[in-house]
């Protein structure tokens, strides 16, 4: 049995597509890394979500060093991602069952969107705060806190993200919803 290759939703893509709305110089940098906007695939190797953001970052927030656009950018997705088939599903659910109980359940969100990667969630030593730990292909912590905490204002929630661990193919998050 072979390997399994780690890959992202095009969904993803999609959505990043949708809140920087490439034109020009932008879009053709994007389809030099791998993201044709007018020609979207159905998945993506996880390497070219992270030159999609380090592309939009340089387009969308030069005065920003690398991890504020990467975090900017993932605050700012998740209403754009909800707009895909695929994030309509996540936002039903984040309505459904509230910011604490979706983060409990993002191991599996997290494999609609992203083959490979692994998230383990572990509650923390107050009832709402939680440990959240990411392996599997190289991607940004920076992006998905940001996500995180975009969900978290999309579901009316207060939450507090901090990446608390940076690794080679892993990180971690502490997150603590408030509300």
């Amino acid at each position: 049995m072979g390997e399994s290759v780690a890959t992202v939703d095009g969904a993803v893509l999609e959505g990043l597509a949708r809140l920087m709305e490439p034109q020009g110089a932008f879009a053709d940098e994007l389809r030099a890394v791998g993201f044709d906007v007018q020609h979207p695939e159905t998945r993506y190797a996880p390497a070219v979500l992270l030159a999609v953001l380090d592309v939009g970052a340089r387009h969308r927030y030069p005065e920003r060093t690398r991890e504020e656009a990467h975090r900017e950018i993932g605050q700012r997705f998740v209403e754009h991602f909800f707009g895909t088939f695929l994030g309509r599903v996540s936002g039903a659910l984040l309505q459904v069952l509230g910011m604490k109980r979706f983060l409990l359940r993002l191991p599996k969100v997290a494999a609609l969107t992203t083959d490979g990667l692994e998230v383990l969630v572990e509650q923390g030593g107050r009832n709402n705060e939680l440990r959240i730990t990411f392996r599997g292909p190289d991607m940004s912590p920076d992006f998905t806190t940001g996500a995180i905490e975009g969900a978290a204002q999309a579901g009316k929630s207060d939450l507090r993200a901090e990446i608390v661990r940076r690794g080679v193919g892993e990180f971690e998050v502490q997150a603590t919803v408030t509300r």
